[in-house]
């Protein structure tokens, strides 16, 4: 009887079945891992989805905002939002109320809506944008895991409160683009208008400058011919006062005049005909200074006309250019004013063409002014032209006038001549006055070289103006082809750029595409829908490394109270019971989360066995600790536990841990008890799961086999008479 293995174990029941306290205890220790994870399990069930008995305050303080004429209170929005949100125990209260909230732990987080929410919203369609803010304060001193997913979950009506502020903006935006697609049409009619006009300017800018080219040639003509005069007015002062010289010598030569009578009266007869002849050139000479000064003042009153309209064409040219710029200035800020606007390509080279345009306009603008400061030279020049003529009219008029003299001095002298004989004072009367008119003569001949180097420097400055008129006239004709192809480009690209602005809808789908241009399509095949279930796995492996370490405190490891308890016999009997402690544990354990808790895993059957498994593994590894060491064994199993809970990265990822924990992670049995959990409990990989189950069994052999060691070494058994806790 005593080589049946069985016997102590036989013997061990016997005594079991005799003791109801044991029984009892027996059946309390099996149920410790009920208690572990059921407890555990069932407080951490679902607690997200209690989250609207969470209470977080709520302060609105902002003051509302006027954009576009209307008035707007994106904080008392955003309040009538979340009171249609149930997420949480939202409590809308005043700031003082949410202070005193958070000091006294009533609310895990405060929302705080400022006074400038509203302004800093419609900043965006200013100058000076700036980014609305919503102040969140968590109360992680009262909870922190509440703190935290009260921050997530605000961060998620950030998102939602910005998605519908973009697609505001938004609309605003298409709503301003397709009001510009209107401008950018009347600004096309507008622009083929200035065309139109463009293209009248040009061929007027050519007839002004083929003019302006006759002009310059009749200022350089005229310059020629005034020159001239001067060079024979020059000559005729130079004659005159050779006739002055003659005069005097006359004078002197009135002694000899009553040996040289004949001749003298000879020399009278001829002065007489020469001034008469002179008289009639004098006279030419006048009508044709009359001429001059009739046309001067005809080209005087011409050149004010022109004058006059190139300072209108200036005038008219200033509001040209101010338009162009302002055209381009408008694209520019509009341009930059919306981000979008400024990467189209089409409204980049629209804006350059109306650059262009203004561009073209400031030269056409300084080339009439050009032409305006020609024109003012040349009515100077004709002015001086004017005076010049008017002085040599009057030298003509007191020349003629001293030449008549003169002609009736001559007379006089050649009567005096043939009076000679009879009386000499009239001749020299006569002589007197001839010397007179001489001098009258020179004196009128000097006026009119005068008047004619002023005549002469008028002409010139008219030619220089002229010169300057016709230049000017060319930038012009050029200017204005420039603004021709300018605008004739300007309309066919502002017609395209209503036609594309005209295209961007502004219905609720395109609006939506604004406001949420992407969407994140959740693929729920890996997603655990209740916190229970990510935790089950980590709650399960503590609960059965829980309930074998308990067991070993109630029922020895070593001792039996079987007289002949030892070696092998004494192994098998408390092999088989701390195993049959172990199925125990599992089948309770597993009965309770699968049906009553109304846990759901991918397959029951290899759940009750991966539990087994587990359940093994953790009791015959505090079996083996307590065996060898007893008391030291319990604590070294606890400090076993303790390295689990942290290292086996059932709540925390991995990668979080600490660097001692990733090194004993592989080492640890719950690290594969926890992930062959969640194969059998979620995932549904039952090819991890057998992997994992491997893994424990390696634990159960090398841990059972470590019990049977000590056994074999201890041959006799140490028999008590009621099995004791240890």
């Amino acid at each position: 009887m005593r080589n049946n293995p069985f016997h102590v174990f036989v013997q061990d029941v016997r005594l079991f079945l005799k003791s109801p306290m044991l029984i009892v205890t027996f059946v309390a220790v099996a149920c410790i891992p009920v208690l572990y994870a059921g407890f555990l399990i069932k407080g951490a069930w679902d607690p997200y989805g209690k989250l609207n008995e969470l209470p977080v305050a709520v302060v609105n303080m902002d003051t509302g905002a006027v954009l576009e004429g209307e008035k707007m209170e994106v904080g008392k929005d955003f309040v009538e939002e979340l009171k249609k949100n149930r997420s949480f125990g939202w409590r809308f209260v005043s700031e003082e109320d949410a202070r005193a909230g958070m000091v006294n732990n009533v609310y895990y987080a405060t929302i705080t809506i400022p006074t400038e929410f509203s302004a800093d919203v419609a900043s965006l369609t200013g100058d000076m944008p700036k980014q609305a803010e919503l102040i969140y304060e968590s109360n992680s001193y009262y909870n922190f895991v509440a703190g935290q997913i009260s921050e997530n979950a605000t961060k998620e009506l950030r998102t939602k409160l910005s998605q519908h502020l973009t697609e505001a903006y938004s609309r605003s935006i298409v709503t301003q683009f397709q009001t510009l697609s209107s401008g950018l049409g009347d600004a096309s009619e507008g622009a083929a208008k200035l065309n139109k006009g463009a293209l009248e300017l040009k061929d007027g800018a050519v007839k002004v400058a083929d003019n302006l080219n006759g002009l310059e040639a009749g200022a350089r003509k005229l310059n020629s011919s005034v020159s001239q005069l001067h060079s024979g007015a020059v000559k005729l002062h130079n004659g005159v006062s050779e006739l002055v010289n003659g005069t005097n010598k006359l004078g002197d030569g009135v002694s000899k005049l009553s040996a040289a009578n004949g001749q003298l009266q000879r020399g009278a007869d001829e002065l007489v005909g020469g001034t008469k002849a002179f008289e009639a050139g004098i006279r030419d000479s006048r009508d044709g200074a009359d001429r001059l000064t009739e046309g001067l003042q005809s080209a005087a009153k011409g050149s004010s006309q022109l004058e006059a309209g190139l300072a209108s064409s200036v005038t008219a040219s200033e509001k040209l250019k101010d338009g162009s710029a302002g055209v381009a200035e408008g694209l520019r800020r509009l341009i930059e004013s919306n981000a979008e606007l400024a990467g189209d390509s089409e409204l980049q080279k629209l804006l350059e063409m109306s650059q262009a345009v203004a561009a073209g306009s400031q030269e056409l603008t300084s080339g009439q002014s050009k032409l305006l400061d020609g024109s003012r030279t040349l009515n100077r020049a004709q002015q001086l032209l004017l005076k010049g003529s008017q002085s040599i009219s009057s030298g003509q008029a007191e020349l003629l006038q001293g030449i008549r003299q003169l002609q009736n001095g001559g007379v006089k002298l050649s009567d005096g001549l043939k009076e000679y004989s009879a009386s000499f004072t009239p001749l020299k009367t006569g002589i007197d006055k001839a010397a007179a008119g001489a001098r009258q003569l020179s004196a009128g001949s000097q006026r009119l070289e005068a008047g004619l180097s002023l005549l002469s420097e008028g002409s010139g400055e008219l030619a220089a103006g002229a010169t300057q008129l016709h230049a000017g006239g060319v930038k012009l004709s050029g200017g204005a082809v420039q603004l021709t192809e300018g605008t004739d480009e300007l309309a066919v690209k502002l017609s395209h750029a209503a036609q594309e602005t005209a295209a961007l809808k502004a219905d609720d789908r395109t609006l939506n595409l604004f406001s949420h241009p992407v969407e994140v399509k959740a693929n729920d095949d890996r997603h655990i829908k209740k916190y229970g279930y990510g935790i089950a796995p980590y709650f399960l492996s503590i609960a059965l490394f829980a309930g074998s370490l308990i067991f070993t405190t109630v029922f020895s490891p070593r001792n039996s109270s079987a007289l002949d308890a030892a070696g092998m016999r004494l192994f098998v009997s408390k092999a088989i019971t701390f195993g049959m402690m172990s199925l125990a544990q599992s089948l309770i354990v597993c009965t309770f989360l699968a049906f009553v808790l109304g846990l759901k895993v991918q397959s029951i059957p290899l759940f009750y066995l991966f539990t087994i498994i587990t359940g093994f593994a953790f009791m015959f590894i505090c079996q083996a600790a307590v065996t060898w060491f007893d008391q030291p064994g319990r604590f070294l199993v606890l400090l076993l536990m303790i390295f689990q809970l942290v290292s086996s990265a059932g709540t925390f990822p991995l990668e979080l841990l600490p660097g001692w924990a990733k090194a004993i992670h592989p080492w640890m049995p719950m690290t594969y008890s926890i992930r062959g959990f969640r194969d059998v409990i979620s995932s549904g990989d039952y090819s991890d799961l057998w992997r994992q189950a491997g893994h424990l069994a390696i634990y159960c052999v090398f841990f059972f086999v470590l019990t049977l060691v000590y056994f074999l070494i201890r041959r006799e058994g140490r028999v008590q008479e009621q099995q004791m806790p240890a």
